[in-house]
């Protein structure tokens, strides 16, 4: 299913859609404000392994979870006074931050680093979609190679429309990847980008 939304105003019921299937063991492919991604529930162990099915490699990276806030964070990563007064004046905005992860969550997540990287998008459909969905996503960028450089909503239905359940379509968004920052061991190692 490949939905239409608009870039600034989502339509509520569209959104309200793709929180469904995410509550059912979906994988979505959506806008965020640094390009398309695809993620899905992070609490559904269905729906992780049919994205790690589709991003094979994408265990050997961080693991990027989205939520609304540094408050959901708490629940899945260790937050300290350093790493929070780091965060919150950047947030929501195109930073991942890679912090100490909660035992359970890596055990969740089929992963045996002990770190986690989150992030809270500014995007308008991020906006609307957590009014509707109160859990992570477990996030991945729409590529399938570091190479690939797709912002085409078209050629991303075409390449990813049998693996996915819904695609939530917004138009071309420009790639501007996101700045990637560890805060572990309560400094700050600058990974790609900016602070």
């Amino acid at each position: 299913m490949r939905l239409e939304i608009h870039p600034d105003n989502p339509q509520a019921r569209l959104v309200k859609m793709a929180a469904d299937l995410l509550e059912n063991d979906g994988v979505i492919l959506y806008p965020t404000e640094s390009g398309y991604a695809i993620g899905c529930n992070a609490e559904s162990s269905k729906a992780i392994h049919r994205l790690y099915a589709l991003k094979k490699p994408m265990k050997k990276f961080f693991m990027a979870l989205l939520l609304p806030d540094i408050k959901h964070a708490t629940g899945y990563a260790h937050v300290s006074n350093f790493a929070f007064g780091v965060m919150k004046p950047r947030v929501p905005g195109p930073y991942t931050f890679i912090l100490p992860s909660s035992p359970q969550i890596a055990r969740k997540l089929d992963v045996k680093r002990p770190e986690i990287g989150v992030r809270m998008p500014s995007h308008p459909f991020f906006k609307e979609l957590f009014k509707h969905f109160d859990k992570p996503l477990l996030n991945t960028a729409a590529k399938l190679s570091d190479d690939e450089e797709l912002t085409n909503p078209d050629i991303l239905w075409d390449k990813f429309r049998a693996s996915i359940d819904m695609m939530i379509d917004c138009g071309e968004i420009p790639l501007a990847p996101t700045n990637i920052i560890s805060l572990l061991h309560n400094d700050i190692e600058i990974i790609r980008g900016e602070l």
